[in-house]
């Protein structure tokens, strides 16, 4: 008799591992059937010792064991896979269950075959690709070229699935047949089909995949490649969201495959290891910043009838009003009306009273209502409603801000075809392609949007970002990058041709910025440089790595004690309101990437904390 750790691979069950005992020879990486409050699951075995070793601390154990189900799959994951996804789930604090269960879908569960690692590989080496995305793909053909000549597959994969889309019909012309797909909106019948097609294709395949660990099913596996490696949308989502770039590139090197990073500009962490010449470049980074991006200060003198739009963007939407041609992009950061509403005498915001963040103004059914994009919570102004200040009881409440709704409702007086996108208005997936269609197909038209729109837009005639202004408001450390990434990816998407030179406009109020000054400048080298000598000096990523934990209503006394025990490291205390703290511990990346027994102890400490290492949002 075996007695087993399992990690449940399962939503919603609040363990990272459970103890069953099995009389069958049961092994670590094998996949077995659990019971969890009579709830039937799937569970990977983490620890298998025999009885008899654990027989003493058996006998005074406050619990029973339970017996395990059956062996479902012998050895699903070999000791290089999981030896990497162990290693990962060290690295990033998350439970090594969780993390399966991300990245291999519900779907492949009835088909799951034991998971293999590349024989014969070249070699890992992280390989870097800084270009235009019309060049990535170029040059992605001519990748895919060379590893069918070499027998070899290859797997890209995409933060989206819109992205994933895009690229296939870019990639899949005359391979049709040895193209697969792998992502979470694959019907059961389509997923099995590639998986079908993954497991007994014997030819080389080109898999396109959002982060999965299924394209390890293949043994013949010789590159990894991760497309627009900038994207946030690479973190899972949740409160505990972490990196699944990193895990890829953990798989990559268990599999001793290259690892190629594609992005029109990649991420600081690596250009960090081309400086360091940890990675390697495929081609000579392109810095050179040849977007035609017109920054228009809104001052006075730029200003016009509209509260949202300078004077050269009314121009352009004007005349394409009278020539009845052109589609334009107009991008806001915020949906619903207006995202933050203020008392004029005394200043207070109005703020959600459940946890603090600012109503945002939204009109549902025709009532506007204030909306908490936090905890959702609801305030509708009815016509006999009047909104007074929480704080001082004033009634002269002014709403400020730009959001897609407000710019909806104040350029319909223009007469010209209005198309939102936003995830208010188009919150599935089937309704942003319906209404990018129809924007597409119309003769002419303004589509408005947020990240979401700009995700899906190809090509447009001009783009206005009408404001990223309140970006620098959030107290996040990659806004800049994150700046420059949209920035440069909108004006990849303006048309330049003969008739239209191609419009990228930039409404600010805050033209002084040096990031706002930077975008216009002909190489964006230096902007790298002077980003990752800002992080170094404030002890943040890539050169560090930042543990953030929460608490509720900490004793004095016991976060004396995490103090002392977190010495030598660097530890910030921020109060969230509400009883909540956060905890930020900074550690240097090189030690807390090659020292287990740091990240054992660290976790020890902030265990209570809900830890996550490197969160996308610092005060979120």
């Amino acid at each position: 008799m075996k007695v087993l750790a399992v990690a449940p691979l399962a939503s919603g069950i609040p363990y990272e591992e459970l103890s069953y005992f099995s009389k069958d020879d049961v092994e670590v990486g094998d996949l077995i059937e659990i019971n969890v409050k009579r709830r039937n699951c799937r569970g990977l075995v983490i620890e298998a010792e025999k009885a008899e070793e654990d027989r003493q601390s058996l006998r005074h154990a406050n619990f029973n064991l339970k017996k395990c189900g059956k062996i479902i799959n012998k050895h699903l994951l070999p000791a290089p896979i999981w030896n990497a996804l162990f290693y990962s789930s060290s690295f990033l604090m998350t439970s090594l269950g969780s993390m399966l269960y991300d990245l291999i879908s519900e779907k492949s569960f009835a088909t799951l075959t034991p998971f293999l690692t590349t024989t014969n590989g070249a070699g890992f080496e992280i390989l870097l690709l800084q270009e235009s995305y019309e060049n990535r793909i170029t040059r992605y053909k001519t990748t895919i070229r060379e590893s069918f000549s070499k027998k070899r597959s290859l797997v890209i994969f995409f933060p989206t699935i819109i992205d994933l889309e895009y690229a296939k019909d870019a990639l899949s012309k005359g391979i049709e047949n040895y193209v697969i797909t792998l992502h979470g909106s694959l019907t059961d019948k389509q997923m099995k089909q590639s998986l079908t097609t993954l497991n007994k294709d014997n030819h080389p395949l080109l898999i396109l995949s959002t982060p999965s660990l299924l394209p390890w099913e293949r043994g013949d596996l010789g590159l990894v490649v991760i497309e627009r490696e900038h994207s946030q949308y690479y973190y899972t989502h949740g409160e505990n969201g972490y990196d699944m770039r990193f895990v890829i590139e953990r798989l990559a090197h268990a599999s001793n495959i290259p690892c190629l990073l594609g992005s029109n500009m990649l991420s600081l962490r690596a250009h960090l290891l081309f400086k360091k010449r940890d990675a390697h470049e495929v081609m000579p980074l392109h810095f050179r910043n040849d977007a035609p991006i017109d920054v228009i200060p809104m001052t006075d003198e730029n200003k016009s009838a509209s509260p949202y739009l300078s004077r050269k963007t009314l121009s352009v939407l004007h005349t394409a009003k009278q020539e009845k041609k052109g589609h334009y992009f107009l991008y806001s950061h915020r949906k619903g009306m207006y995202p933050t509403t203020i008392c004029s005498d005394c200043g207070t915001i109005f703020a959600c009273p459940t946890c603090n963040r600012p109503y945002v103004l939204h009109k549902i059914a025709g009532v506007r209502t204030y909306l908490c994009h936090g905890c959702e919570n609801i305030v509708r102004l009815e016509e006999d409603t009047t909104l007074a200040c929480r704080h001082c009881g004033g009634w002269r409440m002014q709403t400020l801000g730009i959001a897609t709704g407000g710019v909806e409702e104040e350029l319909k007086r223009l007469g010209i075809p209005l198309f939102l996108i936003d995830g208010e208005h188009t919150n599935t997936k089937a309704k942003v392609k319906k209404v990018y269609k129809e924007w597409q197909d119309s003769k002419y038209g303004v589509l408005i949007g947020t990240e979401m729109a700009h995700n899906i837009i190809e090509k447009c005639d001009g783009i206005t970002i009408l404001s990223l202004d309140s970006l620098f408001s959030l107290p996040e450390y990659r806004t800049d990058e994150k700046i420059i990434n949209l920035v440069t990816e909108m004006a990849e998407k303006v048309n330049v041709n003969i008739d239209n030179d191609g419009r990228l406009i930039l409404q600010t109020r805050l033209k002084n910025m040096p990031i706002i000054k930077q975008l216009t400048g002909h190489s964006l080298l230096d902007v790298y440089n002077t980003l990752l000598s800002e992080r170094d000096q404030l002890l943040l990523p890539p050169y560090y790595v930042v543990i953030k934990a929460s608490f509720t209503n900490l004793p004095d006394d016991i976060r004396t004690r995490m103090e002392q025990e977190l010495e030598p490291y660097v530890v910030e205390w921020f109060e969230a309101g509400r009883g909540i703290t956060l905890l930020f511990v900074h550690i240097k990346e090189t030690e807390w990437a090659n020292q287990k027994v740091v990240r054992d102890r660290l976790r020890r400490i902030v265990y209570d904390g809900n830890p996550s290492v490197n969160p996308l949002h610092f005060f979120i």
